[in-house]
């Protein structure tokens, strides 16, 4: 029996892969100097593929003189990717039903390598602040970032809390902490919570889908005011959040915990 040939791709397809492949692996913006020969390239090779990445928007120069990153059409291309896996249309749908019920802004989060991505809103009737954004999300300003705090490995989230943590507290960091914290405040109520005590009077609350497994696949989150939603275990808002999260869950073959 006659063996099949390979078939022929485009090779210059797969080298600017490789180059991509290996922007990936670095948190922040790496030198042409540096991506090369990690590709298996020359200097000059690598410059004329990234000129090309950058065009198209694969890639874009850093600020620091030749350095480059990932760029926005990256980016759009893993969000369509994530949201073509399996589980996204249920927790698509609700987020639509979650933001009809209470009105409030929903949203569903998965998590990433460079931390928690919002996939898909529902503005609700409140605009302005208190809209949720598509793309990557803060750890320690949503509350979906406390769940994956709370359940992720440290080594998965301990980077990108340090990162944060003078911004908005301003003081030394405390990764473990807030870690702690975050896991009680979940395993208590089931959701956890963010309330800005500033003028704008922000609110979010935020509970787990699991899949069959119990790791946390996606979050659903809901946003409002002080004034106009509740955070605590007896609010309206509140129990169609965890009543759309234990849904989706189970259509995920995922185990409703028990609350303590």
């Amino acid at each position: 029996m006659q063996e099949k040939k390979p078939r022929r791709g485009i090779q210059s397809v797969e080298i600017a892969f490789r180059i991509l492949s290996v922007m990936q692996t670095s948190q922040q913006a790496m030198a042409l100097k540096d991506i090369a020969p990690l590709a298996g390239l020359t200097t000059s090779a690598t410059n004329n593929y990234l000129v090309s990445l950058v065009r198209i928007g694969l890639a874009a120069a850093d600020e620091k003189p030749g350095h480059y990153r990932l760029g926005p059409a990256a980016l759009s291309l893993g969000v369509s990717a994530i949201q073509q896996i399996d589980g996204f249309e249920i927790v698509r749908r609700e987020v639509t039903n979650l933001r009809d019920i209470t009105s409030r802004s929903a949203a569903v989060t998965t998590w990433t390598d460079d931390g928690p991505l919002s996939l898909f809103k529902q503005d609700g009737d409140q605009r302005g602040a208190f809209e949720f954004r598509t793309g990557l999300i803060p750890m320690l300003g949503s509350a979906a970032g406390k769940i994956y705090a709370a359940r992720l490995a440290p080594n998965l989230t301990a980077h990108l809390i340090e990162q944060e943590w003078g911004a908005v507290f301003g003081d030394r960091p405390d990764a473990g902490k807030f870690r702690d914290d975050a896991a009680r405040e979940l395993k208590r109520k089931g959701y956890t919570t963010i309330v800005r005590s500033d003028l704008t009077g922000y609110v979010s609350i935020a509970a787990p889908i699991a899949d069959w497994n119990g790791d946390v696949r996606f979050t659903l989150s809901l946003a409002g005011t002080r004034a106009s939603m509740k955070v605590e275990p007896s609010s309206d808002q509140v129990k169609a959040l965890l009543a759309s999260a234990a849904s989706a869950t189970r259509a995920l073959g995922g185990k409703i915990e028990s609350r303590n």
